[in-house]
């Protein structure tokens, strides 16, 4: 057979032709799937829109031939395969789907061709001896926490690679071990274009699948759409393009693009991508696009300030059965858990119970635990098993660990407000907060922790959950950077603590915490710009703000 794609894939082409790709491969004629299937959330499912499947493929187009064998592990609605243009679709197409709701007549008719084959079931029971030239995927979305058991169980997609990779971290999201097996299929100087969520670029999972790709070939290029790539998902995705090379030592072509209306208008994308050295692949902070530079030394991260580590607060067996609005047993522990019920910046008490059995059981509590346990095990089979499986292994199944809690909190799901909340009495916190311990200059700390400095920063590391509600995870929490109290001056600092001690009973919810807000920013300004020799104005804080605040 002849192999099409034997030349090795040159990134300065690739820099050059790409608008020239986008224009060509978008005027064509294109049919797009008139119903959308049903999505199976278990299985991680999101599916690709017409317009991203079709730029796609306009990566791989000029590797295609008539004897170019193409992959699709998760063919979904087929959308890829469909999306192929007709001069270059007389090839050898194989696509695999787990989910056989999925498959219907017209999948089957269209696989019902010569040269096509479909296999109902799961691509890692597939042969990895079966090479490829080129592979297109959108890959299952599927935490990792959520890969104990079923279909998507580490147990079932691991043996295969544990040979080639023994140390896939087990923090890693079920698309990495799609992309690991499909990198094994593909043929020397094959090809994978395929588009995933973007934590890849900032996660400890995602350093080792850079070193992956950096082992294995040639990451040719990255089109990061920061905040989606997908019609119904708000969440930040890349495109990649990898080439399985023994020519390794090429950069990596980086786009930062908005969303899919780039690929519609043009809008956003620069003559030339950013061109990354394999060493600065590893090191590149893909969060850099701030107005504030937060590589200063003026800045330290949350992590190495404190003076405990940063963890979740206490967590509840199940919420709805373990957390109470009113102390009804003996044994509830009062606890902060609706963070809409703290007006304001400083918890003045807690403002719910939370079970916590330390010993002897009441009567009525262990009457209680029983009627609960009886429904939890009586619920669908997919719902609670980390819970079942304590249930019948474990007596003291209802046992928790309680947590200290810090100075600060801040609860973890963001919309329009960022905000870090003064506990000062260290009130038990439950696991929707992140808890922080300052012990040095608490009330300017609460002041700097407010300010619009760190609010960016948080929101920068961030990550979109749709319908304008976003999150940050521990790890990038623990990152997140703070301007440092040791590099400003003795009168800076008594101003912060007079702000901090006026916005630690001021209104989470009214004017009054913005007029302090803007007196925090306008005080930490003037130290950022004489400390970087700048002159970076409020409004230019206030509108990079806008950009994730609405």
């Amino acid at each position: 057979m002849i192999n099409t794609i034997s030349e090795p894939y040159k990134v300065d082409e690739l820099v050059q032709s790409f608008e020239e790709q986008l224009e060509l491969f978008f005027s064509k004629d294109f049919e797009t799937i008139s119903k959308k299937p049903e999505k199976n959330e278990n299985l991680g499912q999101v599916f690709t829109s017409p317009i991203l499947a079709k730029f796609m493929i306009s990566l791989l187009k000029e590797n295609i031939s008539s004897e170019s064998k193409i992959l699709d592990p998760c063919i979904g609605p087929n959308i890829f395969f469909k999306a192929l243009p007709k001069e270059v679709s007389n090839c050898y197409l194989k696509g695999v789907e787990i989910d056989e709701n999925l498959i219907n007549e017209e999948i089957k008719n269209f696989y019902n061709e010569a040269k096509r084959t479909l296999i109902q079931g799961s691509f890692f029971d597939f042969d990895s001896t079966e090479k490829f030239d080129l592979i297109i995927q959108n890959p299952p979305y599927v935490r990792q926490e959520l890969l104990a058991n079923g279909v998507n169980s580490k147990s079932n997609i691991k043996n295969e690679l544990l040979s080639s990779f023994s140390t896939v971290p087990s923090q890693s999201n079920l698309y990495i071990y799609f992309l690991l097996k499909s990198i094994l299929h593909l043929n020397e100087n094959g090809i994978m274009v395929a588009v995933i969520y973007d934590s890849w670029l900032y996660s400890s999972f995602g350093t080792f699948l850079k070193e992956s790709f950096l082992k294995l070939g040639h990451l040719a290029s990255i089109y990061h759409f920061r905040k989606s790539a997908f019609d119904n998902a708000e969440v930040g995705a890349t495109v990649i393009k990898f080439v399985k090379t023994k020519n390794s030592r090429k950069s990596t072509a980086y786009y930062s693009l908005n969303d899919l209306n780039d690929l519609k208008t043009y809008n956003g994308l620069t003559d030339k991508a950013h061109n990354l050295k394999p060493k600065e692949l590893l090191s590149y902070s893909f969060n850099n696009s701030s107005v504030v530079n937060f590589k200063s030394k003026l800045f330290k991260t949350l992590n190495s300030i404190v003076s405990k580590p940063i963890q979740r607060g206490t967590s509840a067996i199940v919420n709805n059965h373990f957390i109470f609005s009113e102390k009804k047993f003996p044994e509830l522990k009062p606890i902060v858990k609706n963070v809409s019920r703290i007006k304001t910046y400083n918890v003045s008490k807690e403002n719910a119970f939370i079970l916590a059995v330390n010993g002897s059981i009441s009567d009525g509590t262990k009457e209680y635990l029983d009627s609960v346990k009886i429904k939890i095990l009586n619920t669908p089979s997919d719902k609670y098993k980390a819970v079942k499986r304590d249930i019948t292994k474990n007596k003291n199944w209802y046992a928790i660990k309680i947590k200290s809690s810090g100075n600060f909190i801040f609860n973890y799901y963001l919309r329009n407000n960022i905000d870090f909340i003064y506990n000062p009495n260290k009130h038990l916190s439950s696991d929707n907060f992140y808890s922080v311990n300052i012990e040095q200059s608490e009330l300017a700390y609460l002041a700097i922790l407010n300010s619009s400095f760190t609010r960016l920063n948080v929101l920068n590391n961030s990550r979109s959950q749709g319908n304008g509600l976003r999150k940050i995870q521990l790890y990038e929490f623990k990152e997140v950077k703070v301007i440092d109290i040791k590099n400003i001056s003795s009168e800076t600092i008594k101003e912060l603590e007079g702000l901090g001690k006026s916005l630690m009973t001021s209104n989470r919810y009214d004017n009054q915490q913005n007029e302090i807000i803007e007196q925090i920013d306008s005080i930490l300004l003037n130290e950022y710009n004489n400390y970087n020799n700048s002159s970076i104005g409020i409004d230019e804080l206030i509108n990079e703000l806008k950009e994730y605040i609405k």
